[in-house]
């Protein structure tokens, strides 16, 4: 936490609170993440659980009184100081935006009396000069928001979605627990060959040409190959479609900075696209980024809601920092097929409609005689 003394009363709307100078303790909420695409210009108190004093622990509180201080100290573990330098700009952005406002509203006050001093027929050469150079501080101050405005967005945007509260902490995924085991995995008297050498023999890929024809981890598919990869795909979109209720979407597999961003890929995987020169274009690295963009900037009514998606695209990934890990067989690639499922549905049904959607790419595991097990 970070620790925050509240100077005067009022912390909350009907949460009254005196001022003792108690180190209270500030949570950032799963409120954060979403607030990067709708609410960065907001005050980051609509982000924040306030305890402390005679508020319950956990307790939303919707805004903060402007006279609160914050007092950043070093020695508190916040888990990133990333977050120390998102809540430092912010206060930095208030302070600025209080002073511009007070310079807007003695502009206009001293604009109101130069319309009545002309009136009266009186010189204003003196006041005019004054409002210039109001105008002139109000520009900087708004540079220098600007500036901090876009130090925070950047902060924001690197700062990871927030876990479940069900989810453990560990070092690496062997401490992620097995909920659930499907099926058992194939065991054979014989060694088993990897996927590579199989589908060479058999002339389903050609590793070499697809090199030739592009660059390393680009993959020829072939006669059955290509069969079998069709095949599945539209396996996979017709049990989603049929029996699970998706709306089969075909999207665009260019999209702009925009809807990378609406998905989280930039800023931070920018070293894993591929970006068209001199466009603002990017191949996808999942059909997530197109559909989950569909409906970016409009208002959904509640009663259109959840909506059920499913798209089958190629998909382009650079696989920067992997030199030298899986440089054999389908594992790495920089293209591949890939069938998406995206919801669109309101927080309090969002758990539900996971376990659902989660169910359904099990479900087609399980009509392929596919073993697999769950783990979180």
């Amino acid at each position: 936490s970070i620790q925050v003394y509240e100077e005067t009363s009022g912390l909350g709307p009907g949460e009254p609170v005196e001022s003792t100078g108690v180190p209270m303790s500030v949570e950032l909420g799963p409120g954060l993440i979403t607030s990067i695409y709708d609410g960065i210009q907001r005050p980051l108190d609509d982000i924040m659980k306030v305890s402390g004093n005679n508020l319950k622990r956990g307790v939303e509180v919707p805004s903060l009184k402007r006279d609160l201080k914050w007092e950043f100290v070093p020695t508190v573990n916040v888990g990133d100081e990333v977050i120390v330098k998102v809540l430092e700009i912010d206060d930095k952005r208030r302070k600025i935006q209080f002073q511009a406002d007070e310079l807007r509203q003695k502009r206009k006050n001293m604009s109101n009396e130069i319309g009545m001093m002309k009136k009266a027929g009186q010189n204003t050469d003196e006041i005019q000069a004054e409002v210039k150079l109001l105008g002139d501080e109000i520009k900087e101050l708004e540079e220098k928001q600007t500036e901090l405005d876009a130090k925070q967005k950047e902060l924001l945007l690197n700062i990871p979605n927030t876990p479940a509260e069900d989810v453990p902490t560990g070092e690496d995924d062997s401490h992620n627990p097995v909920l659930k085991v499907w099926g058992e995995p194939t065991k054979a008297d014989f060694e088993l060959k990897p996927h590579w050498d199989l589908a060479t023999e058999h002339n389903l890929l050609d590793f070499e040409r697809g090199v030739k024809l592009a660059h390393t981890r680009f993959t020829l598919y072939r006669g059955k190959g290509s069969r079998l990869e069709r095949a599945i795909i539209n396996f996979f979109l017709d049990v989603h479609t049929q029996e699970h209720g998706y709306e089969e979407i075909f999207p665009p597999v260019l999209v702009n900075s925009n809807a990378m961003t609406g998905t989280g890929q930039l800023p931070k995987f920018k070293e894993d696209m591929f970006k068209c020169v001199d466009e603002d274009l990017y191949l996808i690295p999942t059909a997530e980024v197109p559909v989950t963009n569909i409906y970016n900037g409009e208002i959904l009514p509640e009663d259109d809601l959840p909506k059920y998606m499913t798209a089958y695209t190629p998909c382009f990934r650079r696989e920067a920092g992997s030199a030298g890990k899986d440089t054999r067989g389908l594992i790495r690639q920089h293209q591949f097929n890939k069938v998406e499922l995206v919801k669109l549905t309101t927080p309090e049904t969002s758990i539900e409609e996971h376990e659902k959607l989660t169910r359904n790419a099990e479900r087609v595991l399980e009509l392929l005689g596919l073993p697999y097990r769950r783990v979180i």
